[in-house]
């Protein structure tokens, strides 16, 4: 029984190692994502089993050589110790994703503490298991395709009210394996409870169904929800998309390319919206050419998984084809706002594939990113509900909330606005305020968009500064040459809004930007004209 306890105790060891600091090459490697993920996120667990080993070795009776009995007590408070340490990280992480989404250098976000989760109760975290509410509705294989694998299920309560935000959300498994009843459930309770509706489908998996059949069926997912989920008490019009992994990838992808028709299936023709409000990617695949300056070392393994399973054809000679399945190379301007997560430890997708997608997006794209980096956290860690999960999570219905909770820039909106007469005027590099087209004789032409008071709901005088605060040092992040400016209504009928004037920008740029930050127009401003200009056409207002 001694050396049982020995063997045991040994493993228990290696395992909280291994979750600690993961191998990244030969067995270690391969061990490195089961074993260091089950110490990772069992760790109270490893503590109780622990504790069992040493009274069943006292029930059983303790050796009587010193050495064994010297090793055995190592080994135990080793493996206690270790644990110890992966528990006080579980629960630490809780400052971690708020300091993050705190620290958001675009639309900082406040989450609400554990005590304030709708679903995930104290118990619940202890146990670990991600039961759903007794009371959720759960509507099985509704058919959203013509083949098999073309089912996904609806959740809700009995309690969400019409007209209520959705989330799709997409699961991973390399894209050979998986199905919609087994991951994010943690997560997925939570916003259920909370009066989303979640919809999680299944799609066709290789080898047997080579790429692009997994994006495609997303796709068809997207545009089910946005034809019928009114049918379900859902909003067509807030809809949040998310994954893990390889549903990361997919969940990415889907909301990088909603203009791009290439997946999009022909009988879903009457869809005209393909844009989401967000993606939320946790431990995605967000590059998929196997850069080894992403990859560090992982890239010959991801490369070789899509030459031989998912795309087969071979890298070389099909680089554009890989390019158009990589969320890193479709980051755009005009790119929605993101919520990626991703653990260091991660030996399956390297924190370095996060790293750099979420320094493009912020570089390129002008809406937020929320980017939770987790120290001493493995692959998959979401799949038990633990601290760490219900940290996460609460992050993400943040996120998704402050996304749907902004209103769409549609036709209909854009009807109702109506343009007030106003003056502008620029301060100039003397100081002084000139009028729009005098400083266009000084600066050249340029464009002037604000912050204030977006879709035209007036805020206070200190919200409208945060987020004139929060442009600027967007802008000055880009190295855009600005120029303060203010809009003014000369009959006083409507509030003072200052802005920045643009300078060497395109029309373009200033239409994405004001985008992202809900406004309606824009100023074109030169030597010969100032003309008001709709963000969402680029037609001249007046």
């Amino acid at each position: 029984m001694a050396y049982f306890v020995v063997l045991v105790s040994a493993f228990l060891v290696l395992s909280a190692a291994t979750a600690l600091r993961p191998g990244r090459r030969g067995l270690s490697a391969i061990l490195a994502y089961p074993v260091g993920w089950a110490a990772g996120e069992l760790p109270v667990q490893g503590i109780v089993s622990q504790v069992a080993l040493l009274g069943l070795l006292a029930w059983w009776g303790w050796p009587s050589v010193a050495w064994l009995e010297l090793l055995i007590d190592v080994l135990a408070v080793v493996s206690v110790a270790q644990n110890l340490m992966l528990v006080f990280i579980a629960f630490y992480s809780r400052r971690i994703v708020r300091r993050a989404m705190a620290s958001s250098p675009v639309a900082p976000l406040k989450i609400s503490r554990a005590r304030d989760d709708e679903f995930g109760a104290w118990w619940r975290t202890a146990m670990q298991f991600p039961f759903h509410p007794r009371d959720m509705q759960l509507v099985k294989n509704v058919v959203y395709g013509p083949l098999p694998r073309q089912r996904l299920d609806v959740w809700r309560m009995s309690t969400t009210p019409l007209h209520a935000p959705v989330v799709l959300y997409v699961h991973g498994g390399s894209w050979i394996m998986g199905d919609k009843r087994e991951q994010g459930r943690p997560m997925l309770h939570e916003f259920v409870r909370r009066g989303w509706i979640a919809v999680v489908p299944n799609y066709r998996l290789a080898p047997r169904h080579p790429w692009p059949a997994q994006i495609q069926d997303v796709t068809r997912a997207l545009g089910w929800v946005k034809k019928n989920i009114a049918t379900y008490g859902g909003d067509p019009e807030r809809v949040v998309v998310s994954g893990g992994s390889a549903g990361g990838h997919l969940a990415a992808l889907v909301a990088l390319s909603s203009k791009d028709a290439t997946w999009r299936p022909g009988d879903l023709a009457d869809v005209v919206d393909w844009s989401v409000r967000g993606a939320l990617a946790f431990y995605g695949v967000l590059e998929t050419t196997g850069d080894e300056a992403h990859w560090r070392g992982l890239g010959r393994g991801i490369r070789i998984l899509l030459e031989r399973r998912i795309v087969q054809v071979p890298y070389e000679g099909n680089e554009p084809f890989y390019r158009a399945m990589s969320p890193f190379d479709r980051i755009g301007a005009d790119a929605p706002p993101f919520f990626v997560v991703q653990g260091r430890n991660d030996t399956l997708v390297d924190v370095q594939v996060a790293r750099d997608f979420v320094t493009k997006f912020r570089e390129v794209a002008h809406a937020p990113i929320y980017y939770v980096e987790l120290p001493f956290t493995q692959h998959a860690f979401d799949i038990s509900a633990s601290p760490r999960t219900s940290a996460t999570t609460r992050a993400a219905v943040a996120f998704a909330e402050s996304v749907v909770q902004r209103p769409r820039l549609t036709s209909s909106l854009v009807k109702s606005y109506q343009v007030p007469p106003t003056e502008l005027v620029v301060k100039v590099s003397t100081g002084e305020w000139v009028g729009a087209r005098e400083a266009a004789r000084e600066l050249g032409p340029f464009t002037v968009l604000t912050s204030d008071n977006p879709f035209s709901n007036a805020l206070s005088a200190e919200e409208n500064a945060q987020r004139r605060g929060e442009l600027h040092a967007d802008l000055r992040r880009r190295g855009v040459r600005v120029r303060h400016a203010i809009g003014r209504d000369p009959m006083g009928a409507w509030p003072v809004e200052e802005g920045f004037a643009l300078l060497d920008q395109s029309i373009e740029f200033a239409r994405d930007l004001a985008r992202a930050w809900d406004q309606f127009a824009i100023y074109d401003v030169s030597e010969d004209h100032v003309l008001v200009r709709s963000v969402d056409t680029g037609e001249v207002l007046r």
